[in-house]
């Protein structure tokens, strides 16, 4: 984990980022989290086991990029509105979103290192 960075600019704002916090830190079930009210990201912290994961910084990073891409939406105005179609994944909306916007996520992605 000495790749990723405590702070990514989404949009022309930064939020922190936080790693390895403990269960009573994070919501119930999440692995991790975006507070739009705080600029904050939290990833949960994971013990590997036997009975659990076995590459928990592979898991940490998609969570990230999970999360990231949360703050995106709701730094570029699509958060709020999100409900408006049945099967967005079909929706010409959230398409052009992503062709327009995957370069900034992209680079963010890069920024702290969970490519």
């Amino acid at each position: 984990m000495a790749d990723l960075k405590d702070k990514v600019n989404i949009l022309g704002t930064e939020y922190k980022i936080l790693y390895n916090l403990p269960e009573d830190e994070m919501p119930e079930g999440a692995d991790g989290c975006m507070d739009c009210s705080t600029k904050t990201i939290k990833i949960a912290q994971f013990v590997v086991c036997r009975d659990s994961l076995q590459n928990a910084e592979e898991y940490i990073k998609q969570c990230l990029r999970h999360e990231i891409i949360h703050a995106f939406f709701h730094e570029s105005g699509v958060w709020a509105s999100s409900g408006s179609s049945d099967a967005w994944g079909m929706d010409e909306t959230i398409t052009d979103w992503f062709a327009i916007q995957s370069p900034k996520i992209f680079k963010a992605f890069q920024e702290v290192g969970c490519l």
